[in-house]
């Protein structure tokens, strides 16, 4: 027998569990958006090199024996053992052997896509990419980061497996935060209030990146902080503040960073036409699409998917 609970019953039952109650805590519900893509343990030669490119995920390089050098946003930097880079969607990297001696190198690598809202305030006001072995960071993720790479050695991963890879993923992230937070002191001046507004808006924003316009605008310009505040019944100003003060850029700017995001996310999937895509951002039409990707990345996303292509067949 299934029994169906309408929405008033449901407030009914609590109001009721609550009034009955003389000692509850009740955790904030919860919704997230995760993935966890590339994982892989490597070794490779001493000619070994991997081409500049970006893509619209988090990247995780642990060196586990050797050198390796890696190239970030013109930056250079020499990795050994214990060593790791935190690399940003969007930062054009590199990758080489030092080419120094016999030997290659070994690494481990992990790239994932987490909800942006609950991440970015954290990324905000850090720009470091370089952890050395001993930083308080690689020293707190290392054992976790151990963890992934025994499941990389296991020829088959079955759905226990997967389970298991996933809370640990969820728990290196937990700790990857709390070790950001603790570097960013102004992070702990932000009030509870001002974060969980911040949040409302960023949730409101990304409900309507997918729905699609008027045949004469964009998706963007559709995307209105003035209804959003008038629906929270804020200023417009209010919003604006609340949200850069936690995301550090504008409701704006997150607007066009997350419809970025997302579009080269799907590019990457073989299984999108362009077509496809532009629908399911919320463009009519495929032209009117790529006019805008390419004033985000001076490329079209033809130029693009064909680029991201081209890198994975030559390190195959």
């Amino acid at each position: 027998m299934e029994i169906r609970y309408s929405d008033k019953s449901i407030t009914n039952i609590r109001d009721m569990t609550i009034k009955n109650s003389f000692n509850e805590y009740i955790f904030p519900d919860m919704e997230l958006e995760f993935e966890l893509r590339s994982m892989h343990l490597r070794s490779v030669k001493r000619s070994w090199h991997y081409p500049a490119h970006e893509h619209p995920l988090y990247e995780i390089n642990l060196v586990t024996s050797g050198q390796q050098v890696f190239i970030v946003k013109g930056e250079e930097y020499v990795l050994s053992e214990g060593d790791m880079v935190l690399i940003r969607p969007g930062d054009l990297h590199s990758s080489s052997s030092n080419g120094k001696g016999n030997d290659g190198f070994s690494y481990f690598c992990i790239h994932f896509n987490i909800d942006d809202k609950l991440i970015l305030p954290y990324f905000k006001d850090t720009t470091e990419v370089y952890y050395d072995a001993n930083s308080m960071l690689t020293r707190s993720i290392r054992p976790l980061l151990d963890r992934l790479i025994n499941f990389s050695k296991i020829p088959k991963v079955g759905f226990k497996e997967k389970m298991i890879i996933h809370s640990v993923m969820f728990e290196l992230l937990g700790m990857l935060v709390s070790c950001l937070e603790e570097k960013d002191n102004n992070l702990e001046n932000i009030s509870d209030r001002t974060i969980r507004i911040a949040y409302k808006i960023a949730q409101k924003i990304d409900v309507l990146i997918r729905q699609p316009g008027n045949m004469d605008s964009s998706p963007e310009s559709n995307i209105r902080v003035e209804d959003i505040a008038d629906q929270l019944d804020f200023s417009v100003s209010y919003c604006n503040k609340v949200f850069k003060k936690v995301f550090n850029m504008s409701p704006r700017q997150y607007v066009t960073f997350r419809k970025l995001n997302e579009s080269k996310s799907l590019l990457t999937e073989d299984k999108y036409s362009i077509e496809q895509i532009a629908f399911m951002m919320g463009y009519h039409d495929s032209s009117h699409f790529s006019r805008q990707f390419k004033r985000w990345t001076g490329i079209s996303p033809g130029q693009y998917r064909q680029n991201q292509t081209n890198i994975l067949e030559k390190n195959e």
